[in-house]
C-alpha cells in the first residue's frame, strides 16, 4: 500500500462516505480500518509529546501554484539557511515519526513527473502529512479521482479562515514534533506546500511576521504540468479505480485562486517579508536567485557545502515543454495566473 493510505480516522471517515468506498474489496477496507486505528493512537501519542512545546516562531512559507518550481527552491533555501524542514520520512509517516528514530540509510529515488531525486531525509511537502493525518487536502483526490469534483472547497481561502480550527491546531502540532525530532524549539521553520497558497490568508494572520517566497511560471506550463503530474499521483496512491474527469476544471479554479490571493499578498505583508521568484530564472542561475532571495529576506547563509550539493542534485531534474493548447475549462484560470504573475514581478 501507498505511506498516503495511513489514514487518521478523519481521513477514513471521509474516505467510507462516498460511493466508492463500498467497492474496495472487503480485505482492503479492513486493512484501513486497521491501519488507521493505528494511524489516529500514534497520532495522539506524537500530539501529547509536544503538548507543553514552546511557541512557534514564524516560518517561512514557500508557495505558488503546482509545479512552479517550489521543490527545487525548497531544496536549495533549505540548504543554504540550514534551518529545519519537514523530511519525507516525517511527512510520509505524520502520525509516528516522533514515536520513531531517524532512517539510517539516505536511499534516493527520482520522481516520475520530474526525475528530482528525493530520499527519507530530503526536504519535502508536509500537505502529505496533513493528508494522513486527517485535515482537509486537494490530495484526498489523490486516494478517490473520481470524488475531486467535491473537493473545490479546499482550493478557498475563505473556508480555511472558516474552518481554521479544525486543521491549524494539529499543523502546529505537526510542526513542532518536527522541531523536537530534527531541530530546536524557537527554532524558524521553512515549510513548502503549493496547497498552503489557499491556506496562505489565515496562516499569516496566524503568524503576523512570516516570511514568503512565491514562485512564479508561465501558467500555460503550469497547468499541463500539473495535468501530468496529478495523473500521475492517481496512478501511484489511487484506492478507487474511477477516473478524475473534474481534473481540467478543477486545475482551472486553482490556479485562478492562486492569483487571487498572489494580488492580495501586498496588502498582507511588507514588501521587505516577501518575494517572487521565477522559475525560469531559477533554473538559469539558481545560485544568484537563492543569494538575492537570501538578501531580499535578510536570511542567515549557513556555513559548509550544503548549498553546493543541493545545487547539484537539484540540476538533475526534468523541465519539459508543452507545445498543446489548454482545454476551455482552464482558459479562466489560466489567463487570471498570468495576469497576477506579470503584476507582481
Amino acid at each position: 500500500m501507498s505511506p498516503l493510505h495511513t489514514l487518521d480516522a478523519d481521513l477514513l471517515r471521509w474516505a467510507r462516505s462516498g460511493p466508492p468506498w463500498r467497492a474496495l474489496p472487503f480485505g482492503t477496507r479492513a486493512q484501513l480500518r486497521w491501519r488507521s486505528a493505528w494511524a489516529t493512537l500514534n497520532r495522539r501519542l506524537s500530539e501529547a509529546r509536544v503538548s507543553q512545546a514552546p511557541a512557534l516562531a514564524p516560518p517561512l512559507f514557500i508557495v505558488g501554484p503546482w509545479r512552479s518550481g517550489t521543490t527545487v527552491m525548497h531544496e536549495l533555501l533549505t540548504a543554504a539557511t540550514g534551518w529545519p524542514t519537514p523530511l519525507t520520512w516525517q511527512c510520509m509517516n505524520a502520525s509516528a515519526f516522533q514515536l520513531l528514530p531517524a532512517p539510517r540509510q539516505d536511499v534516493r529515488i527520482a520522481r516520475p513527473m520530474d526525475g528530482l531525486e528525493i530520499s527519507a531525509l530530503s526536504p519535502q511537502e508536509d500537505e502529505f502529512a496533513l493528508l494522513t493525518l486527517g485535515v482537509d487536502s486537494a490530495y484526498r483526490g489523490f486516494l478517490m479521482p473520481e470524488r475531486l469534483p467535491e473537493l473545490h472547497h479546499t482550493l478557498d481561502p475563505a473556508y480555511w479562515h472558516t474552518h481554521e480550527a479544525t486543521w491549524l491546531p494539529r499543523f502546529e502540532r505537526f510542526m513542532a514534533g518536527v522541531l523536537a525530532t530534527g531541530g530546536q524549539p524557537g527554532q524558524r521553520l521553512i515549510l513548502k506546500s503549493p496547497n498552503h497558497s489557499f491556506r496562505l490568508p489565515t496562516l499569516l494572520r496566524r503568524f503576523p511576521e512570516a516570511q514568503v517566497v512565491w514562485m512564479v511560471r508561465d501558467a500555460a506550463t503550469v497547468f499541463h504540468s500539473n495535468r501530468k503530474m496529478w495523473q500521475s499521483m492517481f496512478a501511484e496512491h489511487r484506492l478507487t479505480p474511477g477516473a478524475g474527469d473534474g481534473l481540467d476544471a478543477f486545475l482551472g479554479e486553482a490556479l485562478e485562486r492562486c492569483a487571487d490571493v498572489l494580488d492580495g499578498l501586498p496588502s498582507q505583508l511588507p514588501a521587505g517579508r516577501w518575494t517572487v521568484v521565477d522559475q525560469a530564472e531559477l533554473a538559469a542561475d539558481p545560485r544568484a536567485v537563492v543569494a538575492r532571495v537570501m538578501t531580499h529576506l535578510g536570511l542567515p547563509a549557513a556555513p559548509g557545502d550544503a548549498l553546493a550539493n543541493a545545487l547539484a542534485r537539484t540540476s538533475r531534474g526534468r523541465i519539459e515543454r508543452y507545445d498543446q493548447p489548454a482545454p476551455a475549462a482552464a482558459a479562466a484560470g489560466i489567463a487570471a495566473l498570468d495576469a497576477a504573475q506579470q503584476r507582481a514581478r
